[in-house]
C-alpha cells in the first residue's frame, strides 16, 4: 500500500535578515536554538516534545547549514531568566534577549497538534486482515531574533499504515517516533529551500548611530546593542531607538531603517542638570 504525505501550510512569511546563509565558501551557517516542542493532542507521548527537540536538532545539523545551540545551555539561560521555554517564541522582546545571549540568529519551537489512529478490517479467503493508519500533524514556529517576529508559523502532517492479516505483521517500532521523524524532516526540508531563498531578497542593512556626546546606551527595540557611536547590520524597515546617557534627556523615536542610514542624535541636558551647573 503506497503511503501518504499530507502537508498543511498555514502561514508563511518571508524571512526578513533571518541570520546566515547555507554554509558555502566564505559563508557562515545559521545559529538556531530549538526549544522542547509541547504535545496539545490529547493522545499520551511519553517525551515527545524532547524527542521532538532532539530529532530537529540533528536533522538540521545534517543540512550543514545549521548550527544549533545545545539544549543544556539553552535550559541553563531560560531558568536563569526565569523563562518557560513553550511560550518563549510568542514573546518576541524575551526571544530577542535570549537569543542575544545564546547568540543565535533563529529560535524553533512547535507543538504535536493531533495524533491518531485508524483500523480497517479486510474479510475474506479465510483471511483476517487489518491495516492500522497512524497520523500526526505538528505546528512548527520560527522567530528570527533579530527582528523578533515569527518568520514561519506551519502546520506539517504525514501517515504512516501497518498491516496485521495474522500470520503476517508488518511493523518498524514506535508509530509516533516514526511520524515524528517523517515530519520533521518536511520542516527541514522546508526551512532550509526558504532561508536559501530569503538571503537573495532579504539582506540586512547597515545603520550608524552616533550621539553628542558619545558614549550614550543604544536600544533598539528594546534591547540593549551597546555604546555610541555603532554601525549596525539591521533589517530593512521600522525600528524603535532609544538613546540614553545619564545626565541627558532620553532620545527616542522610530526610525525606517536602509541601507547606508546616519542616526545623529544632539542630547540635551536634564534640566535639574542646568540648575546645578548655574
Amino acid at each position: 500500500m503506497k503511503k501518504a504525505c499530507l502537508f498543511f501550510p498555514v502561514l508563511f512569511l518571508v524571512f526578513l535578515g533571518a541570520g546566515s546563509v547555507p554554509a558555502t565558501a566564505g559563508e557562515t551557517t545559521t545559529t538556531v536554538a530549538i526549544v522542547d516542542f509541547t504535545n496539545t493532542s490529547g493522545q499520551y507521548l511519553p517525551k515527545i516534545g524532547e524527542s521532538a527537540a532532539e530529532i530537529l536538532s540533528v536533522l538540521l545539523v545534517q543540512t550543514n547549514q545549521f548550527k544549533v545551540v545545545e539544549r543544556d545551555k539553552l535550559r541553563a539561560i531560560l531558568q536563569e531568566q526565569g523563562l518557560a521555554g513553550s511560550g518563549l517564541v510568542d514573546n518576541g522582546q524575551s526571544a530577542i534577549q535570549i537569543g542575544k545571549l545564546l547568540g543565535a540568529d533563529l529560535l524553533i519551537t512547535g507543538s504535536i497538534v493531533a495524533y491518531r489512529e485508524h483500523s480497517v478490517e479486510f474479510h475474506g479467503y479465510g483471511l483476517n486482515t487489518k491495516k492500522i493508519l497512524t497520523e500526526m500533524t505538528v505546528s512548527i514556529k520560527v522567530l528570527d531574533v533579530t527582528s523578533g517576529q515569527i518568520v514561519l508559523a506551519s502546520l506539517f502532517g504525514d501517515q504512516v499504515e501497518k498491516e496485521d492479516s495474522g500470520f503476517l505483521k508488518t511493523s518498524g517500532g514506535d508509530p509516533s517516533r516514526i511520524l515524528l521523524s517523517k515530519v520533521l524532516q518536511s520542516t527541514v526540508n522546508h526551512l532550509t529551500k526558504e532561508i536559501g531563498t530569503a538571503k537573495s531578497t532579504a539582506a540586512t542593512v547597515e545603520v550608524s548611530f552616533i550621539s553628542n556626546p558619545e558614549g550614550a546606551d543604544l536600544e533598539i527595540n528594546a534591547v540593549y546593542y551597546g555604546s555610541t557611536p555603532l554601525k549596525l547590520q539591521l533589517n530593512p524597515g521600522l525600528h524603535r531607538v532609544r538613546i540614553s546617557l545619564a545626565g541627558y534627556v532620553p532620545w527616542e523615536k522610530t526610525i525606517n531603517a536602509y541601507e547606508g542610514l546616519e542616526v545623529k542624535v544632539t542630547l540635551e541636558r536634564k534640566v535639574e542638570q542646568k540648575k546645578e551647573e548655574d
